[in-house]
């Protein structure tokens, strides 16, 4: 499939043009564009700009609201559960994110838990935020059914993301941010557009039978990664999601690509544990151990997690960010719907 290529600069622009005539704020807008790109230039196309038509598309029927009155329904020095009043959850789960900070630079920790919002897309762009003020970032989600229990052939869970973030010396941070299905389910459409085929152990069809079809994978089931290991890590998102959130269950949530049940962020000062050079130190110390260790057969290097996303991002800011003919497409009617000029692409490649 041909691609269009776009700087970082003009998707940002568009997107912050799109999501103001919708009727969100200014500033709203420009966090959402901020994420969206961010996930693009990270290789996260699943979560980067392609979802900008959905998003809009979830304010038009009401799935989110482009103006949301943020409610904290209950709070202590280190924790907090707040109403997202079913805003973008791009927006809420930023400011949950800075309110967690917050707490943790005053009390060490800072745990705040979030209902009623939209999707919250990328959880490593909450994490890494938290990274880069010094601290451990932790982040779960869940959304709506997609995925089964181990053992099961019915949707129960959505794709239940966890994120967390260690902070490193140089400025970066070591990132996990994973999908506890086998594949996230945003993947597995962008494999239905482009005609691809996903791997063995990924879904099942409507039937119950194992399939690599993506359009029998989005009709069917999605299945938890590592069998009963990522089941129980998915179980776990449920449990923070809907206990401590009081979010909907995945059950419960609406299925669209706008959409979420509960979010929850923490931030951990380790100056509450110890010095935070020795804190560095001993991350560093880990890091080595594990970038030294010997390469099995057909690999280069041991990549730590978020590493080789730093790598596309690092790429993706010199030669631009692709994006696929169709979702252009999908960019230009909905310029033309909301009179916004559409992005200019730097180049094709076919």
């Amino acid at each position: 499939m041909a691609r269009l290529i776009f700087s970082r600069e003009e998707l940002s622009r568009f997107c912050v043009d799109v999501f103001v005539k919708v009727g969100v704020p200014r500033g709203d807008a420009e966090v959402v564009a901020d994420h969206l790109v961010t996930a693009s230039l990270r290789g996260v196309d699943s979560h980067g700009v392609v979802r900008i038509p959905f998003y809009v598309e979830g304010i038009k029927k009401s799935l989110v609201v482009a103006r949301p009155s943020i409610r904290v329904l209950r709070e202590s020095p280190v924790s907090a559960l707040v109403d997202g009043g079913g805003g973008l959850g791009v927006v809420v789960a930023a400011r949950a994110t800075s309110m967690a900070l917050e707490k943790a630079r005053r009390s060490g920790v800072g745990f705040v838990a979030v209902r009623n919002l939209g999707h919250v897309g990328m959880l490593a762009y909450y994490t890494m935020r938290i990274a880069r003020e010094g601290m451990v970032g932790f982040a779960v989600a869940n959304g709506p059914a997609l995925v089964a229990p181990w053992g099961g052939a019915e949707r129960v869970f959505g794709t239940n993301p966890l994120s967390y973030a260690f902070p490193r010396r140089s400025g970066g941070a070591i990132v996990l941010d994973i999908a506890t299905s086998a594949m996230a389910s945003f993947r597995i459409r962008l494999a239905a557009m482009r005609g691809e085929r996903i791997p063995e152990g990924v879904a099942l069809d409507k039937e119950g039978n194992p399939t690599t079809d993506p359009g029998e994978a989005l009709e069917g089931v999605l299945l938890p990664f590592g069998a009963h290991k990522g089941y129980g890590f998915s179980l776990l998102a449920e449990l923070v999601a809907v206990a401590i959130a009081g979010g909907l269950t995945s059950k419960e949530v609406v299925l669209h690509p706008s959409t979420q049940g509960g979010f929850f962020v923490a931030a951990l000062n380790p100056t509450i544990f110890r010095d935070p050079e020795e804190f560095l130190e001993d991350v560093e110390k880990v890091v080595k151990i594990v970038k030294s260790t010997r390469p099995a057969k057909g690999f280069r290097e041991v990549l730590l997690p978020g590493e080789k996303e730093e790598k596309v991002y690092q790429e993706r800011l010199r030669s631009g960010i692709p994006v696929d003919e169709e979702v252009w497409r999908s960019f230009q009617e909905l310029a033309k719907e909301l009179g916004v000029e559409p992005p200019k692409p730097l180049r094709r490649e076919d």
